[in-house]
């Protein structure tokens, strides 16, 4: 997981951050998985899903955003777009 921030001073960064977080959510639901059950399946804590939809992290590893995509079967840089 990355750091948990209050706000995210870079534009950059916090453009792919909110990308990041509606299209997580977006394909999490469109599937029917609940953040717990993407955690599981992506071998890692429900409070990391948790906090990447609600924009609560920046700097999320490639490893976190790859096994996030794996799972919901796309490309991981779909969820920045």
């Amino acid at each position: 997981m990355g750091r948990v921030v209050k706000g995210i001073k870079d534009k950059e960064l916090g453009k792919l951050v909110k990308n990041l977080s509606k299209n997580l959510h977006r394909e999490r639901t469109r599937l029917g998985f609940t953040m717990q059950s993407l955690a599981s399946m992506a071998q890692m804590a429900t409070s990391t899903v948790f906090e990447i939809e609600n924009g609560k992290v920046e700097d999320v590893r490639m490893s976190t955003i790859t096994a996030l995509a794996r799972q919901l079967d796309m490309d991981p840089l779909d969820l920045l777009k």
